[in-house]
């Protein structure tokens, strides 16, 4: 039995997938065994696992969203240990091994995760992590439920007992008018024990939205309705505070990377990145001021950027 099964959803994934599952090949700790859900893709997907088939066990399922994948990876696995990375993003050679390691150092933690870097669509490093201050700790079950905590599925390892007990993804929370399976995930997980954090970004998370779009954004307008009778039946809170968080951080990452290329003089980047995020959020002015900035001489931009001209960080997704 190996240790850890790394569970690789996939749809429509072909840009990427084959760097994620060379990213799981080289790994330092090699007990795993690695399992791709292809989700019903209609591209190059399923060409490109096949490549691996020495490496990888594939298993196919009609459309049934990433919460499905996932639970039918988890189910048709073997390991102590289950990973989720997603078919976009990118572990360092050094993530198994530490992460395992935490697991092993604390019986009593459900699950371990880490930072991340964040690359935009096409790779291109954003210079920025995913974790800020105020959420660089381990979060409690209250933290959960009222912080949109940082953690993203890629960046965990789950203990495979705790997560039979909390009976795993919901996969009716699919499809693109919701997709917040991973928040009542965590929320789930939490209650099965304590979380373990690892202050290092171990992963690549990619932004899938710029420049080249390789996801359909979702629309949170029906999230509110559905999380919030579930959390105020369970839990007694409002799930207003963890929808809008997921609604602007997208937004918060487009005006990170447009913040980024006008330091690095891409004018071009800058403009385009801007542009998406009013169009994610048309209600935002300071987007529209920052796009304007973009048309103005260079030394004029700069002494009317104030903060931009320092490092932006992507956990403005969590706290604005």
């Amino acid at each position: 039995m190996p240790r850890v099964s790394v569970i690789i959803p996939a749809y429509n994934a072909v840009a990427t997938i084959g760097g994620t599952i060379d990213s799981v090949i080289a790994q330092t700790l090699q007990d795993f065994e690695i399992i791709c859900v292809d989700d019903g893709s209609t591209d190059g997907t399923l060409p490109t696992i096949r490549q691996y088939a020495d490496r990888v066990r594939l298993i196919e399922q009609a459309n049934s969203g990433p919460a499905a994948a996932r639970n039918n990876g988890a189910h048709n696995s073997s390991g102590e240990y289950l990973a989720f990375l997603d078919a976009d993003d990118i572990w360092t050679p050094q993530f198994l091994e530490r992460s395992v390691a935490a697991l092993d150092a604390d019986p009593a933690l459900s699950l371990v995760y880490c930072n991340c870097a964040l690359a935009d669509s096409e790779g291109l490093p954003i210079d920025t992590s995913l974790v800020g201050n105020g959420f660089d700790h381990a979060p409690s079950l209250n933290e959960l439920l009222t912080q949109l905590w940082p953690i993203m599925p890629s960046a965990a390892l789950v203990r495979r007992a705790a997560y039979n007990a909390c009976g795993g993804y919901r996969d009716a929370l699919k499809g693109a008018s919701f997709r917040f399976e991973d928040v009542d995930f965590w929320i789930k997980m939490r209650e099965q024990g304590a979380f373990g954090y690892i202050d290092e970004p171990l992963i690549t998370w990619r932004f899938a939205w710029f420049p080249k779009q390789l996801k359909r954004l979702p629309d949170y307008s029906k999230a509110l309705h559905v999380f919030e009778a579930y959390l105020q039946e369970r839990y007694g809170v409002s799930a207003a505070p963890l929808v809008d968080a997921r609604a602007r951080a997208p937004r918060s990452i487009l005006a990170t990377i447009g913040l980024k290329a006008m330091r690095d003089g891409d004018r071009p980047r800058a403009r385009a990145a801007f542009a998406r995020a009013i169009r994610v959020d048309p209600y935002r002015l300071k987007n529209y001021l920052r796009w304007m900035r973009t048309w103005l001489p260079h030394r004029i931009a700069q002494s009317l950027s104030g903060g931009s001209s320092r490092r932006a960080r992507s956990d403005r997704a969590y706290q604005e």
